[in-house]
């Protein structure tokens, strides 16, 4: 496991002064990443045998959000490595006490043509699998209902990008987010990741409130096809 110390910032709080849920994103993508640079096998190393990883999902499930000002300890630990698929959990302690909980899956994919790549053996020898956290059953598929409301295009500037040079995976969650219910307590969310944007591309939101109370939002192109879609409970 690795696992670091954090004050949780002003920058990273919503108006109810809790950690928003895209900060709480981009904690998890920071652990990972300092991770795997300790570990040495990080971007750099990455770039130079040319393949990056690309999130494909996100399960998270919060029993409360750490406050403005709250220290807390963010952990992730690999859980699984075949082929060219990592599954990944993440948590967030506040003292003993685990308040978040994620488990992700990600894909390793060439550089130059996007297409999945085996991980290496020095990969496999260093991220050191462990067992999953307990959380409500892993699904991937989220089924996105007919209508809803379109939202106005979002296009993607030099902001929503990464060092990958398409739209970071918290950016998808922060745009979504944007469209709850003011108020809103998210007990939990998940992300599927379908497609990469890119600088000059029209994302169209369309949300949709679920059978359950859910509420469901595709970040579509001009043809209704979805970049990802977020259901935020």
């Amino acid at each position: 496991m690795y696992e670091y110390g954090i004050r949780i910032g002003y920058s990273r709080v919503d108006e109810e002064k809790r950690l928003s849920i895209a900060g709480l994103i981009d904690l998890f993508q920071d652990c990972s990443t300092f991770q795997s640079e300790d570990l040495g096998i990080g971007f750099d190393y990455c770039t130079e045998n040319g393949f990056f990883w690309v999130v494909n999902s996100w399960q998270v499930e919060i029993d409360r959000l750490p406050s403005l000002c709250e220290n807390v300890s963010v952990f992730t630990y690999p859980v699984d490595f075949r082929g060219f698929v990592g599954k990944r959990c993440f948590g967030i302690k506040s003292g003993d006490d685990i308040i978040v909980r994620c488990y992700s899956i990600w894909s390793l994919l060439s550089i130059e043509d996007h297409r999945p790549v085996k991980m290496n053996e020095d990969m496999h020898l260093k991220y050191k699998t462990e067992e999953p956290l307990q959380m409500d059953k892993i699904t991937r598929k989220i089924n996105v209902p007919e209508g809803g409301d379109v939202k106005p295009p979002v296009i993607i500037e030099p902001v929503h990008l990464d060092a990958n040079h398409h739209v970071n995976n918290g950016k998808y969650v922060s745009i979504a987010s944007a469209y709850l219910p003011e108020g809103m307590q998210i007990k939990g969310f998940r992300a599927m990741y379908l497609a990469q944007a890119f600088l000059g591309d029209a994302m169209i939101p369309r949300v949709v409130q679920g059978p359950d109370g859910e509420y469901i939002v595709s970040l579509e192109n001009s043809e209704g096809s979805p970049y990802a879609v977020m259901e935020f409970k």
